[in-house]
């Protein structure tokens, strides 16, 4: 069923790790969200449905400079027709590829999401420390089971290279090259001036090619 990754439903470890204080300036923290839609509320959405098991919808979203680094604090998506449920894995990417392809994984979890003509379904990761020090994150909806429901996208054009979908078969594509021609109602809501995770340099992973091989 999951053909990408080991669901093991849990954080993955490279920005969820062991975090110090900032030193210097007191900290000025502002919640704000990530989103490439324009979707203000209320108002006509274009809700595609079909997904089948396996198959996903994505964002790729990227904060301004002066935010980083931010802590991801919920996920919000708008689900779609209303009166529709179900279950989809949400997994949360680095996105510094530069093409269809995601970057290292950050986070997943199997979350139940329920259709809306208008309010979007959030998932709360406050608890699960993701900690973004630069560069841009995808955040993933893999269907659990063939849609419905499905999820909306505004219908004022799209931004180019933000909006992916993972077909089967076939992989990754842009989501305008099968028909999309609008951004994904799929934002983050991020707390910025957040504390720098200790390891910057991929220790963690066991990237053994950042340490010195110079002795004392």
């Amino acid at each position: 069923m999951n053909h990408r990754h080991g669901l093991g439903l849990l954080p993955v470890g490279l920005m969820t790790t062991l975090v110090l204080p900032l030193a210097g300036a007191p900290s000025e923290a502002a919640i704000k969200e990530l989103a490439n839609d324009n979707f203000p509320g209320v108002g006509s959405v274009a809700c595609q449905i079909g997904f089948v098991e396996g198959e996903s919808a994505a964002a790729k979203l990227t904060a301004d400079l002066g935010d980083y680094p931010y802590q991801i604090r919920k996920a919000r998506m708008l689900i779609c027709p209303a009166s529709t449920s179900g279950f989809v894995i949400l997994r949360i990417y680095e996105d510094n590829t530069g093409t269809v392809l995601p970057g290292p994984l950050l986070y997943e979890e199997i979350v139940q999401v329920t259709g809306s003509d208008a309010a979007l379904n959030e998932v709360d990761l406050t608890l699960a420390g993701i900690v973004v020090p630069s560069g841009s994150v995808r955040v993933e909806l893999e269907w659990f089971q063939d849609s419905p429901p499905g999820v909306a996208a505004d219908i004022d054009g799209y931004f180019a290279n933000v909006n992916y979908i993972f077909a089967v078969p076939g992989g990754w594509f842009y989501a305008n090259q099968l028909g999309v021609l609008g951004d994904w109602i799929i934002r983050l809501e991020i707390e910025t001036d957040a504390e720098t995770p200790i390891f910057v340099d991929d220790f963690e992973t066991g990237n053994t090619a950042a340490w010195s091989v110079t002795s004392p």
